[in-house]
C-alpha cells in the first residue's frame, strides 16, 4: 500500500481539527495562524536577517536521543528531521523518506529515502544512518518516551538486553531503502516515528557521543553555529536543504533562565525579539502597541502538580486527593491565569481519543469532613517542615499559582512553601532525588496520541515519570490499549485507564495550556501547531523590517 495517512492518523487529526475550530479566539488577532500572508514572490526572494526567539531555560543537549525538555526540542526541530513529519494539522507526511509502502497487513514497513538528502556537513543521508539513529535508542539513558513503540520492532528486545548484535527487524536494503519489520500490526507506530527522539543523525559522527551532544550534525533547514549556556544558541541557514534553504539567515535563541518572562518582554518591547510567549500581566501593555500579530490556539499539553507517590506521607492516596480536591480550579483559573485558560479536571486534553469533558470537582468540605481533615492533619502532622513544591519557573503567573494553592491548602490547615529551582538540568536532578515531595510541571505532547499522556507519564517503566506512580494493572492495560486497532475501543479503553489513574490521585491537573504568542508586525508565515512552540520549524518564516522602518 502506497503512503497515504491511515485512518487513526485521520481520526486524530479530525478530533484535533474539531477542537480547534470550537475554540473562540480571545483577543483580536493581527496576523492568525493560516491568514493569507503576502509571502516573497518565488525566485526572487534574497534572505537577509536573523529570527530573535527567547528560550526560557538552557537546553541540557541537543543530541535528539537524549532529549527529554522542551528548551531543547524547539533548537532540535530546527536542526534535524525525522522520517516523517506532522503537517500542521497533525497529519503524518514525509520528510527524509520520500516514501513508504505498508506491507502484510500492517507489520512491514519499507521507506523510501531522498535522493537529494544531505547532513549539515554535506555527506549523503543514507539508509545506514537511519538503522543507526533508530538503534542506538535502545542503548541510551534515560530510555527515550518513544522506546514503547518501538518496542514492536522485530529483534528489538533481543537486541536491548545485548543478546543480538543488531535488530533483526530493522534492515538497510540499499542506500535509500529502510525496512521495518515489526511483529505484529501496530497503529501508532508510524505517528511515533515523528517524534523528536527518532530524528536521523550521521552514523560515524553520533557515535562520538559527548561531542554530538553539545556540536550536533542534522540535516534540518538550520545548522548550529555557537553554543553559549545561559546566553544564547546561534542557528544559520542550510543552503542544501532538501525542500529548499530557508527564507531566513539564521536564528538566535536568547536563553532566559528560570522563565525570567519580565526580561523577555522587555526585550521583545525593545525590538531585540521577534517573538515572545503571551502572558495575561503583559495584557494592557501588549494592546497599546497596535502593529504586534497574535496568535492564540489549543495545545495538547497538561500543567500539573505531581506527588512523589513513594514519600511516606503524600504514598497515601486518601492524603493526596485530600490536597486535590481542597483546590478549587475553576476560581484558581481565575485568579491566577486571569481568566485566560480552561481548567483541567483530568488527564486528557481536548482533542485526543478518550477525553472526556471533566465533571463537577468533589471538594473538602470542613463541615462535614471534619474527621477525614483530622486524620490527614495528623498524617502530615508528623512532618517537620510544611509540604513543599518545586517549580522550575518563577514568573508572576507561577507565584500567583503556588501563593493560591497555599492559601487553599492552608484553609484546611496544611502548611505548603514553594521552592524554585531555575536552572533545568538541577531542576531535573530534584524531581528524581528522595527529597522531593510535590512538583509543578507541563507537559507538551511529543505525538498526537493519547499514548503519549497516560503511557509517558504513569506507566512504571517511564524515565519522566517522576511521581514513581506504579501499578501493574495500568501498566498491563495501557499495553492493551496501545495494540487496539479498532478506534473507538481504544478510546473506551483510555479513558477507563484515565479514571483508573485519578482514582490513585498521583497528580493534580491544574490546566490545558494554550499557544499563545505575539510577534513583531514585520513576521511572516509564522505557523504554530496544537503540539505547541516546541515543534514550530522556522523553514518557512520570513522578516520584512523594512516595512516597519
Amino acid at each position: 500500500m502506497v503512503f497515504k495517512p491511515g485512518s487513526l492518523v485521520a481520526f486524530r487529526a479530525l478530533a484535533i481539527g474539531l477542537f480547534l475550530m470550537a475554540v473562540p479566539w480571545c483577543m483580536e488577532t493581527g496576523s492568525q495562524q493560516g491568514e493569507a500572508s503576502a509571502s516573497p514572490k518565488s525566485g526572487t526572494f534574497i534572505p537577509t536577517d536573523t529570527y530573535r526567539a527567547p528560550l526560557l531555560n538552557n537546553p541540557k543537549t541537543l543530541d535528539p536521543a537524549y532529549i527529554q525538555d522542551i528548551y531543547s526540542r524547539v533548537v532540535a526541530n530546527q536542526l534535524f528531521d525525522g522520517l516523517v513529519r506532522y503537517s500542521r494539522d497533525l497529519f503524518v507526511i514525509p520528510s527524509l523518506a520520500e516514501t513508504w509502502q505498508v506491507e502484510e497487513q500492517g507489520k512491514l514497513y519499507r521507506f523510501t529515502l531522498r535522493p537529494n538528502a544531505t547532513f549539515h556537513d554535506g555527506q549523503p543521508v543514507t539508509a545506514t544512518d537511519v538503522v543507526f539513529s533508530l538503534s542506538r535508542l535502545f542503548r541510551v539513558s534515560p530510555r527515550p518516551t518513544v522506546m514503547p513503540y518501538l518496542m514492536r520492532i522485530s529483534g528489538a528486545q533481543d537486541y536491548m538486553v545485548g543478546k543480538a548484535s543488531s535488530i533483526a527487524g530493522l534492515e538497510a536494503v540499499d542506500g535509500h531503502t529502510v525496512v521495518v519489520r515489526l511483529d505484529e500490526p501496530y497503529a501508532p507506530f508510524l505517528v511515533a516515528l515523528g517524534i523528536q527522539s527518532t530524528f536521523i543523525v550521521p552514523a560515524k559522527l553520533a557515535v562520538h557521543e559527548e561531542k554530538f551532544r553539545r556540536s550536533p550534525i542534522g540535516s534540518g533547514p538550520f545548522k548550529l553555529v555557537s553554543w553559549s549556556d545561559g546566553e544564547s544558541i546561534s542557528l544559520e541557514r542550510f543552503p542544501a536543504y532538501f525542500a529548499g534553504p530557508s527564507r531566513l539567515d539564521g536564528i538566535d535563541f536568547i536563553i532566559y533562565p528560570g522563565v525570567d518572562i519580565d526580561q523577555v518582554w522587555k526585550d521583545f518591547k525593545d525590538a531585540k525579539l521577534d517573538e515572545m510567549p503571551f502572558y495575561p500581566k503583559f495584557r494592557e501593555e501588549s494592546k497599546a502597541i497596535q502593529s504586534l500579530k497574535w496568535l492564540r490556539r489549543p495545545s495538547l499539553s497538561l500543567q500539573f502538580y505531581g506527588f512523589n507517590t513513594t514519600h511516606p506521607i503524600l504514598g497515601d492516596p486518601e492524603v493526596r486527593s485530600a490536597l486535590l480536591s481542597a483546590i478549587d480550579r475553576r476560581k484558581l483559573a481565575a485568579v491566577a491565569y486571569g481568566g485566560e485558560l480552561e481548567p483541567a479536571m483530568g488527564i486528557l486534553p481536548p482533542g485526543l481519543p478518550g477525553y472526556q469533558p471533566g465533571g463537577p470537582e468533589t471538594r473538602v468540605d470542613p463541615r462535614t469532613d471534619g474527621a477525614r481533615l483530622d486524620e490527614i492533619r495528623r498524617k502530615l502532622g508528623s512532618m517537620t517542615e510544611p509540604l513543599e513544591v518545586v517549580s522550575n519557573s518563577q514568573s508572576a503567573t507561577a507565584k500567583a499559582e503556588l501563593e493560591f494553592v497555599r492559601e487553599s491548602w492552608g484553609a484546611l490547615g496544611i502548611k505548603m512553601r514553594p521552592r524554585f529551582v531555575p536552572d533545568w538540568g538541577e531542576f531535573e536532578a530534584y524531581l528524581q532525588s528522595n527529597e522531593m515531595q510535590i512538583y509543578r510541571y507541563a507537559w507538551f505532547a511529543d505525538i498526537p496520541d493519547t499514548d503519549d499522556f497516560l503511557r509517558v507519564l504513569f506507566a512504571s517503566d517511564s524515565p519522566v515519570n517522576y511521581m514513581r506512580y506504579r501499578n501493574p494493572d495500568i501498566d498491563e492495560m495501557l499495553r492493551n490499549a496501545a495494540g487496539t486497532m479498532d478506534l473507538v475501543q481504544r478510546a473506551t479503553s483510555y479513558r477507563e485507564i484515565e479514571q483508573r489513574i485519578m482514582k490513585d490521585t498521583p497528580m493534580i491537573p491544574l490546566t490545558n495550556l494554550t499557544v499563545d504568542l505575539i510577534y513583531q508586525s514585520y513576521v511572516h508565515d509564522l505557523e504554530v501547531t496544537a503540539l505547541g512552540p516546541p515543534a514550530v520549524s522556522y523553514h518557512r518564516v520570513w522578516l520584512d523590517r523594512k516595512a516597519t522602518r
